[in-house]
């Protein structure tokens, strides 16, 4: 569950609600520039585990510090950019290794499209450079990557099997003016293969917030 709020209290009063149905909450940098390491904290004193992502996308020894700095908050997942490069990857998951924070790659985010790509020099097909770039993590040593569900078949087709994907772009309904293009809903997202799913939007939105998380894992959901 994605709590990208500005108000903090807000934020862990809704984490509260829902603390019953949610194991993980996604505390992305809205709400971490908001609330700082407390944010974290608070939601681990619910027993919950804190998905950090903070995507961080630098030069290999500053991302080290920051992860090193992420470790000792004990966030269950933290995310860094896969178009950091290998250098930065491995500088990642070594900084990590040892730890209770499992480090994701983003690959390509899912507000983008391939005239996106194509636009700041990337080229191939979306499904291309999800699996390059799910590819190039594995190698770094990183287990878990963030994606697209719909690139989740070409992962698949070149024997490319992250221990951890995480899909975003989680949406019950389609949404005039989205700026999130690639969505899936939460049925098809495990069905591609997706092993976390992150729902903020329709449940912020929600007028009943719990009775709609509920009703998702009643279907069979999985939130984070």
């Amino acid at each position: 569950m994605a709590l990208d709020l500005f108000d903090v209290e807000k934020a862990l009063l809704l984490a509260r609600r829902l603390r019953q149905y949610v194991s993980w909450f996604k505390v992305g940098s809205q709400l971490f520039l908001c609330g700082g390491p407390k944010v974290v904290e608070e939601i681990r004193s619910l027993g919950a585990q804190v998905f950090l992502d903070l995507k961080f996308h630098d030069i290999p020894a500053t991302v080290e510090r920051a992860v090193r700095a992420c470790v000792q908050m004990e966030v269950g997942f933290l995310t860094v950019h896969a178009l950091g490069g290998g250098r930065m990857l491995r500088a990642a998951s070594e900084a990590a290794a040892g730890s209770k924070t499992r480090i994701l790659a983003v690959t390509v985010l899912t507000s983008l499209e391939e005239a996106d790509l194509s636009e700041v020099g990337l080229s191939g097909s979306l499904s291309e450079r999800v699996c390059a770039l799910a590819a190039l993590a594995g190698d770094c040593g990183i287990r878990g990557i963030v994606c697209s569900a719909r690139e989740l078949s070409s992962l698949r087709k070149s024997d490319i099997r992250p221990e951890v994907v995480v899909t975003p772009g989680i949406r019950l309904t389609q949404r005039k003016g989205d700026d999130q293009r690639r969505t899936v809903s939460p049925r098809e997202a495990f069905a591609l293969g997706a092993t976390h799913i992150v729902i903020g939007r329709p449940v912020l939105e929600a007028e009943d917030p719990v009775n709609l998380v509920r009703n998702l894992l009643q279907e069979g959901s999985g939130l984070a």
